[in-house]
């Protein structure tokens, strides 16, 4: 025991930079809700919370099934002595259990006064950048609405179910690489993917989504009585009546409603910046990472998101253009912070 907690405290170091990020978050967030006096909407965050300590269970209930079957496998003599033995070694070497548990730790803090915020953002600062977005786009795109464009390929039942797909996949491999990541043995990758993603989603999901707060192209018409995406959203009506499988119509159902009634347990509408692209783009980076085909693999996945959430009516191009960009721009700052970190640490870790 005292040894873990030795572990423990020789890890922290290592996060205290992210650590002081997470509170700098919630004091200003917290700040900004008192000052405001708003009520805030927990019930979001603390599904979200809910979901995480389900998945990271989850994933280690597996883990822990496939360890004993390998051992069955092997006809191992004391399979729980062996079990035992082997778990030692992998939570305690390197410190991974200590940094596994600050990690994960600072995920969910961060899930939790994110969600809270999003979802409180109609109250705190009321939609009034849509206009000014999607004329924005029209600039950008010569003229025309960026769906206009993305419908040449996918503005067909094939393209648009195939999209939906790869979107809806975004909450998993999301969620996974949460998962995975407090775990994997490159404490330098790591630090960095924490890093970008507290200064990605403070800055860009909070901060400029107060800043620039718009509601995205499948609520334009409901809000404003503005038909400009009229077109875009009978296209997935029409498709979804023969396919069934435009799912995102259904998530935007739910948010509309929980907006104008006040109701459910998901809840949160913001478009700008999309941290859909975001966080699609720091996998891409950390594909990048790995080399070979991990990188075009990530850099496919990335732009998929990006075409997706045009082609889905729940951005607009410059909430993509805008996201992707936070997120390169602190991936680029993590290097740094991560050195600084590492520089200053008690006692070196070795990566398995």
């Amino acid at each position: 025991m005292t040894m873990l907690l030795y572990s423990f405290g020789r890890a922290a170091v290592d996060y205290r930079l992210a650590y002081t990020i997470l509170v700098v978050h919630s004091v200003a967030m917290a700040s900004l809700v008192w000052y405001l006096d708003v009520d805030p909407h927990y019930q979001t965050a603390s599904l979200y919370v809910n979901w995480s300590f389900s998945a990271v269970s989850s994933m280690a209930s597996l883990y822990m099934m496939w360890t004993v079957l390998m051992m069955l496998a092997r006809r191992e003599e004391h399979p729980t002595a062996a079990l035992k033995t082997h778990m030692e070694k992998i939570l305690l070497r390197n410190d991974r259990l200590a940094h596994a548990a600050h990690s994960t730790g600072i995920f969910v803090a961060m899930i939790f006064v994110f969600s809270t915020v999003k979802s409180t953002i109609p109250v705190i600062a009321p939609f009034s950048w849509d206009q000014t977005l999607f004329r924005l786009d029209r600039a950008l795109f010569g003229g025309v609405d960026p769906y206009v464009v993305t419908s040449k390929v996918f503005g067909n039942a094939y393209g648009l179910v195939a999209l939906n797909f790869v979107y809806n996949l975004w909450m998993v491999i999301f969620t996974v690489s949460m998962v995975v990541v407090p775990w994997i043995g490159n404490h330098e990758l790591r630090l960095r993917y924490i890093f970008t993603t507290l200064l990605t989603w403070f800055v860009g999901g909070n901060v400029v989504a107060l800043l620039l707060s718009s509601s995205g192209p499948c609520f334009v018409e409901l809000l404003y009585g503005d038909d400009t995406y009229a077109p875009l959203m009978t296209l997935l009506k029409d498709v979804n009546a023969v396919t069934g499988m435009v799912w995102a119509l259904i998530a935007q159902d739910i948010l509309w409603e929980s907006y104008t009634r006040d109701v459910g347990g998901i809840s949160g509408i913001s478009a700008m910046p999309s941290l859909h692209v975001a966080v699609a783009v720091i996998i891409a980076c950390v594909a990048w990472q790995r080399g070979g085909l991990c990188r075009g693999i990530g850099l496919v996945y990335a732009v998929t998101i990006y075409i997706g959430s045009i082609q889905l009516g729940w951005h607009y191009a410059t909430d993509g253009i805008m996201g992707g960009g936070i997120a390169l721009l602190f991936w680029n700052a993590s290097a740094y912070l991560t050195d600084w970190s590492l520089s200053r640490r008690l006692e070196p870790t070795e990566a398995v």
